[in-house]
């Protein structure tokens, strides 16, 4: 089957459709359907690289939690926002929350714990859709003792 791959926007003879393949789960948020044989090669790869992340990431103990924190940052459409979320779930050395928001991997967050009083820079490491809103994995830029200390309060609790 010949067409045109949605990755690299370039003809090819033969056409790969990628919806439904659990080799390229790890990257399915990225909403390729066709693409040709280099893009599989290179969305493979990726995958892979995605699934040795997740597990290193995945080390650190995670607690579930409700935590009301304002959120600043920028738009992947580079529009400034800040709202308030809630913190789903946190490690010693991140956090996870749900938005309606645009926001790319990569971008520089400021998350401000309100009931504490506290404030933590944070880095978008991944998005991806969870129903009608984004998750963001965000990992702190620099360990913070308040952090640590809101993560043992709430661990205890568990």
């Amino acid at each position: 089957m010949s067409g045109v791959c949605e990755r690299c926007n370039e003809r090819t003879s033969y056409i790969l459709n990628i919806t439904r393949l659990p080799e390229l789960a790890a990257v399915a948020h990225l909403g390729y359907r066709q693409v040709c044989a280099a893009c599989y090669d290179d969305l493979l790869a990726e995958a892979n690289e995605v699934e040795v992340q997740d597990e290193d990431r995945r080390q650190e103990a995670r607690i579930v939690v409700s935590i009301k924190a304002q959120v600043e940052g920028n738009t992947s459409h580079l529009e400034v926002f800040s709202e308030e979320m809630v913190i789903k779930d946190m490690s010693l050395s991140g956090l996870r929350l749900q938005t309606v928001k645009n926001i790319e991997a990569g971008s520089i967050l400021k998350v401000r714990v309100m009931a504490k009083d506290f404030e933590v820079t944070a880095i978008a490491e991944s998005v991806w859709r969870d129903g009608g809103q984004r998750s963001l994995g965000l990992k702190l830029v620099e360990p913070s003792e308040q952090w640590e200390q809101l993560y043992y309060e709430h661990a205890s609790e568990e």
